[in-house]
């Protein structure tokens, strides 16, 4: 994507450059039978202004009038059909505009998502497609006014050299007050749709949060927190509408005096009899057309300072670099079975809280490892590498030999099914979500995988069965509910390495007992990494990894480390005692 405002939407403009060719031939042709028909106008005048016996009166007077109807009509429909064509390339510009933000945005890491509020990246997107169309929309109204003016301009010289003169002067001083009120209103516009951006975010933010807003009765303080962003959001909006107000005032009157002193120079070039009536008549009306138009061009540059303030602002955020990408020579990855390896890595989160150094794992094909230790201990840390959320510092993530960094990154998360422990489930049907873990999947393979994870009944307790809605992030279901769901669509997307983390956390003791058997079966020949905080849930594992600060400290299988009486055994007891006296 392009980095800057320029660059983004030429981009587009080199897209859909026939429609603008086209549309820049009609509106020559159109403001060219235009500006003579202001002539033909004079003619009429000056003719009535004479002799009413003269034999060719009337006949001139009609003729005339046809003539100045003829140049309307033609210009009417040759600058109206250029609405036809922009018809046509509008709402393709602002699809393929949302298209490319939303391809980008879905480029950047974990790590950006987690920097930037879904909200604020939400604005960005609209922002972009809003911009470019806005953009577009100038250039029409300005590539009206520039052939308008270049006609005016080339009349008026023609007509006399002194109007030429004063044009010139004339439109330099025009041009540099243009340039000058417009920096000043993209520097306000920028700072309007950074406020914008923030207090949509926060909009987002509360909505997506109003479960914990209710529990802690802070609507009043999230409201408050709401008006203080939008304070200053007001501030700067009022800020830079005084601004605009001022330039279209100042414009206005500048245009006034133009149109008195441009009057005062052809009545002058009048009196020296230099021109005639009619010249004189189509020069002023022409210069009164001129300076409306120059002024409509100066705004137009302020609109676009405004528009390129809210692409700047738009790209600041979206057109970043991605912290995660593919390599040149990234080939897909393409396995049944995936051995997994940490060779030497080093990792820290920023550059700054160091979590591994040099840690070295082997997991093989079809084995099964549970990972322990106290929260910031690294587990998390362990599967996002793996997973390539993040990348490592220093060695090398492997599957299979392969380093990690060497396929793209779609084809290594194919391999890869995830069951969280904080399950997120799309605004739309049990049947959608299921069938996202294999898009191409068919609906008996849907319902087959609903089975194997035990949600079959609950689906179809709902009055709509597989066609129930779930609300935002899942909120219809019951938090068991929801990671059946999660595990029904890992069934369903069948990949060789499964990351659980606490997978069966949510579920009741009748419910783990049935998942737990369908996760047997799912876990067969599968490379498997399990996060637990319930120590007891290990028990089938084949060997389990004990984290203490980036390091691993033990390793074995559950009974194993329990003999050993060391940190698992002390975690271990910790639970029990715990579990013992909640009794």
């Amino acid at each position: 994507m392009e980095k800057t405002p320029l660059k983004f939407t030429f981009h587009y403009i080199k897209i859909f450059k026939w429609y603008f060719l086209s549309m820049f031939i009609l509106l020559v042709i159109g403001q060219s039978c235009g500006q003579f028909y202001p002539y033909y106008l004079a003619k009429i005048y000056d003719t009535a202004a004479g002799k009413t016996g003269s034999p060719s009166y009337w006949h001139d007077i009609i003729l005339f009038t046809w003539i100045v109807f003829a140049l309307a009509t033609l210009r009417s429909i040759f600058i109206e059909s250029t609405m036809f064509i922009a018809s046509h390339f509008f709402p393709q510009a602002r699809t393929l505009v949302i298209r490319d933000a939303f391809d980008y945005v879905n480029k950047h890491s974990i790590a950006f998502f987690n920097q930037e509020m879904s909200g604020n990246i939400s604005n960005k997107v609209h922002q972009l497609d809003g911009g470019v169309n806005e953009f577009f929309s100038n250039i029409m109204n300005s590539s009206y006014s520039i052939v308008f003016i270049a006609i005016n301009i080339v009349i008026l010289s023609v007509i006399n050299s002194y109007f030429l003169l004063t044009l010139i002067i004339w439109l330099l001083l025009i041009s540099w007050m243009g340039v000058k009120l417009g920096k000043i209103r993209a520097v306000l516009s920028k700072e309007t749709s950074k406020r914008q951006s923030i207090a949509n975010g926060m909009i987002v933010d509360s909505l997506a949060n109003y479960s914990e807003i209710k529990s802690f009765a802070n609507f009043k303080f999230e409201r408050l927190n709401l008006l203080k962003y939008l304070r200053i959001l007001r501030r700067a909006e009022t800020k830079e509408q005084k601004i605009k107000a001022w330039i279209h005032m100042v414009q206005n009157l500048i245009m006034v005096f133009s149109i008195l002193g441009f009057m005062f120079v052809s009545i002058w070039v009048f009196k020296q009899q230099l021109i005639n009536t009619t010249e004189f008549i189509y020069a002023n009306t022409l210069f009164a057309m001129l300076s409306e138009s120059i002024f409509g061009i100066t705004w137009i540059y302020n609109n676009l300072s405004r528009t390129y303030g809210q692409l700047n602002s738009a790209l600041e955020t979206i057109a970043i670099e991605p912290e995660i990408t593919d390599s040149p020579s990234a080939r897909k990855l393409d396995i049944k079975k995936a051995a997994v390896s940490f060779d030497k890595v080093g990792f820290s989160y920023n550059g700054k809280r160091r979590i591994f150094n040099n840690l070295n794992v082997e997991i093989k094909a079809g084995e099964k490892v549970g990972l322990v230790g106290m929260s910031g201990s690294g587990k998390s840390t362990f599967i996002k590498l793996l997973a390539r959320y993040f990348d490592v510092k220093s060695g090398a993530v492997k599957i299979n030999g392969i380093d990690i960094r060497e396929v793209t990154q779609d084809s290594l998360h194919k391999h890869i099914s995830t069951i969280p422990q904080d399950i997120s489930l799309f605004n739309r049907t049990l049947f959608e979500n299921i069938k996202y873990g294999r898009t191409s999947a068919t609906d008996e393979e849907v319902m087959y995988a609903a089975r194997q994870a035990y949600a079959d009944k609950f689906i179809e307790a709902f009055p709509d069965g597989y066609q129930t809605k779930v609300g935002d992030r899942g909120v219809v279901l019951s938090g068991g509910e929801r990671q059946r769901i999660a595990i029904a669509r890992a069934i369903l997307k069948n990949a060789p390495i499964l990351i659980f983390d606490e997978a069966t956390s949510a579920l009741d003791s009748d419910s783990e007992t049935h998942i737990q058997k369908s996760l047997n079966n799912l876990m067969k020949n599968k490379t498997v990494i399990a996060i637990a905080h319930r120590l007891s849930t290990l028990r089938e594992m084949d060997r389990i990894l004990v984290f203490e600060n980036g390091r691993i400290i033990e390793e074995g299988t559950h009974l194993t480390l329990l003999r050993k009486k060391g940190a698992y055994y002390k975690l271990y007891k910790m639970q029990v005692d715990g579990f013992m006296k909640g009794q």
